[in-house]
């Protein structure tokens, strides 16, 4: 059986890696998140990887995945990213960590998507947004037609620019993300629903009694529980008050249950 590994905040990897599913027979995709056994060692005919950019890194959490997993074989290996900005090294990175364990990945592939990032900046408007999935349209069908086809992809050199983001900025990026999610706080709009708890791939919140969220210091910073919030009620410090949400439309809340 053929393989495709994701992570996702907003629905973007997601998307991208059930574009690919629809391509490849007989193929299982599987979402990264704090639930998934990955004790048994993973084979597979293709095998892939969708992920997005955080600081010019991948999501500590599927970083940590890729680092333990065990690859017992693997004929055709593709990776995905996406982002809203750049990507820096962290395709280069992802190579080192699978070379390591005597992976050699034969397609690699860079999507630019709409940003989900709230927190120095703001998520791509519902109108921006639409004008960056038509464009990223035609790419995404070429890496999916590419990837159905077995053909190599070389990896796009980096810059030194990019080494250095991926190189110092990520790191401090990091450094404190489990314990950030104490800067989230829910309104008075919050009904209890619990979606927040539900899309969080690092079960990192829990409902008390009043069926509020309560952060459990496991942060990923993915800020699924901001952008899928039916309410609007969920918020990352009084900075992103009326910023905009972004989910992909494509993407039905559930499908990351």
């Amino acid at each position: 059986m053929n393989k495709i590994f994701y992570f996702t905040g907003s629905g973007n990897s997601l998307t991208i890696a059930k574009r690919i599913d629809e391509k490849i027979e007989d193929c299982e995709v599987i979402q990264v998140k704090s639930s998934l056994d990955f004790s048994k060692p993973i084979a597979a005919e293709i095998l892939g990887f969708v992920f997005p950019v955080y600081a010019w890194g991948m999501p500590v959490m599927f970083k940590e995945f890729i680092q333990k997993i065990k690859i017992e074989k693997a004929d055709y290996v593709f990776v995905v990213t996406n982002y809203g900005g750049s990507c820096g090294n962290v395709l280069g990175i992802f190579r080192k960590i699978l070379r390591k364990k005597g992976i050699e990945i034969a397609a690699f592939g860079e999507v630019v998507m709409p940003s989900n990032y709230v927190v120095m900046g703001d998520a791509s408007s519902q109108h921006k947004a639409a004008n960056i999935l038509q464009i990223a349209e035609p790419v995404i069908d070429d890496l999916v037609q590419k990837i159905s086809e077995k053909q190599a992809m070389p990896m796009i050199k980096v810059k030194f620019s990019g080494k250095f983001l991926s190189a110092v900025v990520y790191p401090l990026f990091v450094s404190n993300i489990r314990k950030s999610d104490k800067n989230f706080f829910f309104t008075e709009t919050c009904n209890g629903c619990g979606i927040c708890a539900k899309v969080c791939p690092a079960e990192n919140i829990v409902l008390n009694e009043k069926k509020q969220p309560v952060w459990q210091h496991r942060c990923e910073q993915c800020h699924a529980c901001f952008h899928w919030c039916p309410q609007r009620a969920i918020e990352f410090s009084k900075k992103t008050v009326q910023k905009n949400r972004y989910t992909h439309p494509n993407v039905k809340v559930s499908e990351l249950f």
